[in-house]
């Protein structure tokens, strides 16, 4: 739903990356240019508040808008994603996400929720919490709980593969 409205390639790529990667705000205005690789397929990313910072695989959907951006980036920064005024900023990003959720009637909604978006989304497809923490960058466990609430889809199917379960008793 919010993909939908984001039109604008640069824009298309700053949200897409922050929400494949799980990225802070911050974080995504640390990707420099040299932290892309389309050719190998992986980016850089670069991680706060102690977080485990890397190489990642570049997603195959990522890497497609990326190129796309690419070939109508300003040359005004050092950055990945810059504007007319050179590196996109926190403050502009956050404003940009803003304009393009009320679009959709997201309104109380923040960049960071395409952080916690993927977290959950990871962990309705079945990703298990570690996978969640290594995702996010998160150095203890703790921070990567919070995402652990289970979603009514979710526990109805853990639920089933618990009656299954040959290691349960059936009375």
């Amino acid at each position: 739903m919010f993909f939908s409205v984001v039109t604008d390639p640069r824009d298309r790529t700053l949200f897409a990356t922050i929400y494949h990667y799980g990225l802070r705000v911050t974080e995504a205005t640390l990707l420099q240019l040299e932290d892309v690789d389309l050719e190998r397929r992986r980016v850089f990313i670069h991680r706060l508040k102690g977080g485990h910072s890397g190489e990642r695989p570049l997603f195959a959907n990522t890497a497609q808008v990326i190129q796309t951006y690419l070939k109508v980036r300003l040359p005004t920064g050092s950055a990945l994603f810059t504007g007319r005024q050179g590196n996109l900023k926190r403050q502009r990003i956050q404003q940009l996400f803003r304009r393009y959720a009320s679009k959709v009637g997201l309104d109380p909604f923040t960049v960071h929720t395409l952080r916690h978006s993927i977290a959950t989304h990871l962990l309705e497809a079945g990703f298990g919490i570690e996978v969640v923490q290594e995702h996010l960058g998160h150095v203890r466990i703790a921070s990567t709980l919070i995402y652990a609430k289970i979603t009514d889809r979710r526990r109805e199917e853990i639920y089933r593969q618990v009656e299954q379960s040959p290691e349960i008793v059936k009375v």
